[in-house]
């Protein structure tokens, strides 16, 4: 990979450098780069290199040959710093999963919670409700934003969440697009020639588009209220308990009220154990909460994945950390 300079912040930048004063900071900062050039290679500034990203777009390849403390500094910056998963000694323990979100954040085209957060709450409520999730907008007497932090992070997903579906839209045939059309109940937006072609594919796809949205919002109101979204289970266990059942049934009432919603079941364990034992034991977990779900006659909205160890919440060889890795969660789209 070529030498990239990330401009992460200017102090990092200055700290790199062996000037004495403001004046001659700023003179090797121009002659590093003109604000309106974009990044480009440069020599060794003495000392390990140092990477920055301008709204850079990596791939998977590029992001391996980083070091830890590269990935998590591009990772903050992207606002992905709530995904890093940091041992007692400060170690990085999750570096596929941030490699993977930091790929994904590039080819989102959506915005970042930095982003967001720089926002008044009028352009934020603009933004939710061209996204479909007015719904969630809650505001006080005075018509003031209430919930701010919860309307960026449904901002953020409903961008990752979208931009994936439209991806997965436009590679369809005409008739597989039909076929979905027809199973949401849209077949009268279908409009053929005279030979059976389809003459409103880009409709179609907004069409469809237009109720993930709705999907989204209902799926985010439904997090609000809920109990739970996570079930936990004793060690080297996949019995589900009266409190966990309780919970099942309530989200299986919530898939039966929102025929459209499908569900992702992701198990997990803690780290003892063999990382194929884990990952069978993370499957089992989930196929449990799933046999409850099949009563409901669900099966075919449902898909089971399993972690393992390799996705912790809590990192650490204690009973804490291990009570809290031993779990399902439950994913919508």
């Amino acid at each position: 990979m070529s030498k990239k300079i990330l401009l992460l912040s200017s102090v990092i930048f200055l700290s790199s450098c062996g000037a004495n004063n403001i004046s001659e900071l700023g003179d090797k900062f121009l002659d590093l780069i003109n604000p309106s050039d974009a990044a480009t290679e440069q020599a060794d500034l003495g000392g390990n290199e140092i990477l920055i990203a301008i709204d850079e777009r990596f791939t998977i390849n590029e992001l391996e040959q980083l070091s830890n403390d590269e990935l998590i500094a591009i990772a903050k910056d992207k606002g992905l710093g709530d995904l890093i998963v940091l041992d007692e000694d400060g170690n990085l323990q999750n570096r596929d999963q941030i490699i993977n979100a930091i790929v994904e954040s590039g080819e989102s085209g959506g915005f970042t919670i930095n982003e967001l957060e720089q926002l008044s709450n009028d352009e934020l409520i603009a933004i939710a409700k061209e996204k479909g999730l007015g719904d969630l907008i809650v505001l006080n007497e005075d018509d003031n934003l209430q919930n701010r932090d919860q309307i960026i992070n449904a901002i953020v997903e409903s961008g990752d969440l979208l931009d994936g579906k439209t991806e997965e839209l436009q590679s369809l045939s005409d008739d597989a697009l039909i076929e979905m059309v027809n199973s949401k109940g849209m077949g009268d937006l279908v409009d053929l020639d005279a030979d059976g072609n389809l003459e409103n594919r880009d409709a179609l796809i907004q069409a469809i588009m237009d109720d993930a949205a709705v999907i989204l919002a209902i799926i985010e109101n439904f997090k609000n209220s809920s109990d739970s979204f996570v079930l936990y289970f004793s060690y080297d266990d996949t019995e589900i308990d009266e409190v966990s059942t309780r919970i099942i049934i309530e989200h299986a009432n919530f898939m039966q009220d929102n025929p459209s919603v499908s569900l992702r079941l992701e198990g997990h364990a803690d780290e003892r154990g063999t990382r194929e034992y884990n990952l069978a034991l993370g499957e089992n977990r989930a196929l449990s909460v799933k046999e409850v779900l099949s009563l409901y006659n669900l099966d075919d909205r449902i898909i089971v994945v399993s972690y393992g160890e390799e996705s912790p919440v809590l990192v650490g060889s204690n009973e804490l950390a291990w009570e809290e890795n031993r779990r399902v969660e439950f994913s919508y789209y």
